[in-house]
């Protein structure tokens, strides 16, 4: 059974070695809540539960994404526009990161400069979390959809004489942490999140 053991401190190389003397098996360290994720035989739970350094065991369960809005007025509803010209937060200097089903880095999310006619994407960082895959890309649709809320600079694909709204995001200038955690289907698990705040909260991102 997949699960997650808390421990009563960061658990280090014995509490995992303890598990594996009861046949489990590591699979995610998540120091960050003092856990780790475990294949574990059910007959061993109990007496993994019994030990004294062990705060609780959970099932790894799983989880899924919602279906998206078109939220067209989302900047509009938090002021964010009066925040960008009174105030000049537009996001700059900071990494917002999506823990969800991916981002794929579609032309809105991409900077300009014209001055020097230099451009780049805004995803600045992508970690797959979604077991048995390295792909990054966003194969549900949320993911990208909720980077659209927050950091579409230029509204380039909403913006000419066919559109009558140029959207663009609550940060437009903020760069994104693309961290996936939810599969094609919109399905992913409890530690795969975990390890994704994890990653994101880390000194290195």
């Amino acid at each position: 059974m997949d699960v997650i053991i808390q421990f009563n401190q960061t658990p280090a190389d014995a509490h995992h070695q303890k598990v594996q003397n009861k046949g489990g098996a590591l699979k995610t360290k998540l120091d960050v809540i003092k856990a780790a994720h475990y294949s574990v035989p059910v007959g061993s739970l109990q007496s993994l539960a019994d030990d004294p350094d062990v705060a609780y065991i959970s099932p790894n369960r799983p989880l899924s994404g919602t279906s998206t809005s078109t939220l067209d007025y989302a900047a509009e509803t938090v002021n964010a526009p009066a925040a960008r010209k009174q105030w000049g937060l537009d996001g700059t200097g900071i990494g917002v990161a999506i823990i969800d089903s991916g981002v794929t880095a579609v032309g809105d999310l991409y900077w300009w400069i014209p001055s020097n006619q230099t451009y780049g994407s805004r995803v600045v960082y992508s970690q797959n979390f979604v077991p048995g895959t390295t792909d990054t890309s966003d194969l549900y649709g949320h993911g990208t959809h909720v980077a659209g809320i927050i950091a579409p600079g230029a509204g380039w694909f909403s913006t000419g004489f066919n559109f009558i709204h140029t959207f663009k995001g609550i940060a437009p200038n903020a760069n994104i942490i693309n961290l996936r955690v939810l599969d094609q289907n919109g399905v992913g698990t409890d530690s795969s999140v975990i390890a994704a705040i994890q990653t994101a909260i880390s000194p290195e991102i």
